[in-house]
């Protein structure tokens, strides 16, 4: 088997990544929303930065809540982190066939139908329980309960039944990250008139999400908080509102040149001959393409070298990528494509902008073949 460090000297493009600054983006958000409890979402791999090594280091900081999107993530965090005293909760739909795979293993999921809870309570024997959690459908239409009534139905039988245990209620916002206040609001007013109504106490409820947590702390309770990008140190709502607080960068994305030569007049680079030398022109070579994450669209990008800006040129392949140079440079040197090189830094946003998309999916892409060196 071979370890990162020998695979990261075979290929040398990997994740850099620093746990102490998710400690603090933690300990950021909880005192600014005001939060006593904090909900880490770590699904998709801790977006791209680990799920294992993530956990654990909030675990370190007191951290004991921690949400996933499926059973076989919850499995590997149950399986793998040292601790075991520890609460996980799965966010969307499971299929109910699972249920006692999610008791043994003591999984929560979030539930938002009567009739789940009737097929999960069916298959559990005595002796046997399941943490659920009521999902609470304010407007995001993805799942949950859509009236007052179908929540105290779900809240009722739970309640009465044995091998079910109540953990938690939420909603999750579809707004809480942009300008749309009006819809924001409406979902917030629902959640709290139903949820009240049916009586459940403000200790069991979740709101808020990284939008809600940095926005409108002020605006809803946040107890607990259940936040996922704001860890990871990059602003959901960018470009169009500013952090209301300071997050330190979480990762970096780095490689080494591996070769380097000049073009002349006339030669071109990469498939389709989009970039075409008019003068003579230093290139570099890096050992990362799409295979990776880096997008092919990505033709164009900074990126940053002994401290300056140099460009991605041509078409990105699976494999590889060529930059322009201002000079030759050593085989080996950094370069560095996401993160700060001396007063220069690109980051997740700048990247994601570029790209046309959002943080989320930037860092959820990048793939096995980078190793994840933590700091």
């Amino acid at each position: 088997m071979i370890d990162k460090n020998n695979f990261l000297q075979m290929r040398p493009s990997w994740l850099a990544i620093d746990l102490a600054a998710i400690q603090y983006n933690a300990k950021a958000i909880m005192q600014h929303a005001g939060a006593q409890r904090l909900i880490a979402v770590v699904k998709a791999d801790a977006y791209g930065h680990g799920a294992v090594p993530v956990t654990e280091a909030l675990y370190e900081i007191g951290v004991r809540d921690f949400a996933v999107a499926t059973i076989a993530e919850g499995i590997a965090l149950r399986t793998q982190v040292m601790h075991d005293d520890f609460n996980i909760v799965l966010l969307g739909v499971q299929d109910v066939q699972h249920v006692r795979v999610m008791a043994a293993h003591r999984l929560t999921p979030a539930v938002g139908t009567l009739a789940w809870l009737d097929a999960a309570a069916a298959q559990l024997d005595a002796g046997e329980q399941l943490g659920v959690q009521l999902a609470v459908d304010t407007g995001m239409g993805r799942m949950g309960a859509h009236s007052e009534a179908e929540l105290q139905a779900m809240y009722d039988k739970i309640l009465k039944t044995d091998t079910l245990a109540f953990s938690g209620v939420f909603t999750h916002f579809a707004t809480a990250d942009d300008r749309n206040q009006a819809y924001y609001a409406q979902q917030v007013a629902r959640f709290n008139s139903w949820v009240t109504a049916v009586g459940i106490p403000k200790a069991d409820w979740h709101l808020a999400n990284s939008g809600s947590a940095l926005w409108h702390h002020d605006q809803i309770e946040t107890g607990t908080i259940r936040v996922g990008s704001v860890l990871y140190g990059y602003n959901p709502g960018a470009p169009e509102l500013p952090l209301p607080l300071a997050l330190k960068n979480v990762l970096s994305l780095k490689s080494r040149i591996g070769a380097v030569h000049q073009l002349q007049p006339g030669e071109s680079v990469s498939y389709g001959a989009t970039y075409t030398a008019t003068t003579p022109q230093w290139v570099a070579t890096l050992p990362i393409g799409y295979a990776d994450g880096y997008l092919r669209r990505m033709g164009g990008m900074s990126v940053l070298v002994a401290g300056h800006e140099e460009q991605v040129i041509g078409r990105v392949t699976m494999d590889q990528i060529v930059i322009t140079l201002d000079r030759p440079y050593p085989i080996g040197t950094v370069v560095t494509l996401i993160g700060q090189d001396g007063d220069c830094e690109i980051t997740v946003e700048d990247f994601s902008q570029y790209a046309n998309t959002i943080p989320h999916e930037i860092l959820t892409t990048f793939g096995p073949r980078l190793p994840r060196i933590y700091q």
